[in-house]
């Protein structure tokens, strides 16, 4: 078993991913990989116009001097590894029960993309579809690490990891970032960032961000946690998500995770479809 400390202290004032809430140092169990000195802390951001959710990537382009597919994105992460991150391999998500979603690939059209469920996808997949499109991204570890780490937890939840990397792609810029958030962050969908100068959740390691990120949507998703570490010692913002269960589709973010998110949805479910059809 292994051991996350998280440590934060904040009062965050929005809607959607940045709801007002305060939260204490808190221990948890996880799994079986041991997140070393993951501590989660909370970082001022300065304020800028526009919503973290609602940017526009071609200003991160230009920034990066990389060419991104028109997709606003941004929110995320970086810090240095730890040693103990584990290997990437190529093999997909298993071992979840039935009461999940089951095996799925499926993309429909107009956000109703079903969000439960175990893709039937690879992490070398995963990978691969953002670096023909970013090859330099900004993350604190391999892309092909971080894919096995969303193939991983997404699989264990029951919640889809195509889904939530192209959530990821659509925060982050394909990893090129821009805006108010920093690579170093490793909050890799915009947890507590608003857009209106509050404070946002930094993570200290890219596993704990994705750890974080999916316990988020599982607090969205589901009445009630299918995996022990989908908590607050994981996701400091995860007890704001009230009432629970209320999002079966990617549309149903509009308005939730992003604020006011117009379109939230459909925009990740574009970037779904097109991770599904390489």
């Amino acid at each position: 078993m292994a051991i996350l400390t998280a440590t934060a202290s904040a009062s965050l004032i929005a809607a959607g991913c940045g709801e007002s809430a305060s939260f204490a140092q808190t221990t948890a169990l996880i799994t079986n990989t041991t997140i070393t000195a993951a501590e989660i802390t909370v970082a001022p951001r300065a304020p800028y116009g526009q919503s973290l959710h609602e940017r526009v990537m071609a200003e991160q382009g230009r920034a990066a001097g990389v060419a991104v597919p028109r997709l606003p994105g941004q929110g995320g992460p970086p810090t240095t590894a730890a040693a103990s991150e584990p290997q990437s391999t190529t093999t997909a998500a298993t071992g979840v029960s039935p009461n999940q979603g089951g095996s799925a690939s499926i993309v429909l059209t107009g956000g109703q993309t079903p969000i439960k469920g175990v893709w039937s996808g690879t992490a070398s997949r995963l990978a691969s579809f953002l670096l023909s499109a970013s090859p330099s991204p900004r993350f604190t570890v391999p892309a092909s690490v971080l894919a096995d780490y969303y193939v991983r937890y997404c699989g264990e939840a029951g919640i889809r990891a195509d889904l939530l990397w192209a959530q990821m792609i659509h925060e982050t810029g394909y990893g090129m970032y821009g805006g108010g958030v920093s690579p170093d962050e490793n909050n890799f969908a915009g947890i507590g960032v608003t857009g209106d100068g509050a404070a946002r959740v930094v993570f200290t390691s890219a596993q704990a961000g994705v750890m974080a990120q999916v316990a988020h949507m599982v607090a969205y998703v589901y009445q009630s946690s299918p995996v022990v570490w989908a908590n607050n010692s994981v996701d400091p913002r995860f007890d704001v998500i009230n009432p629970r269960g209320v999002v079966s589709v990617l549309s149903d973010l509009d308005g939730r995770w992003a604020v006011p998110g117009n379109g939230y949805g459909e925009r990740i479910e574009d970037i779904v479809r097109a991770i599904n059809s390489n």
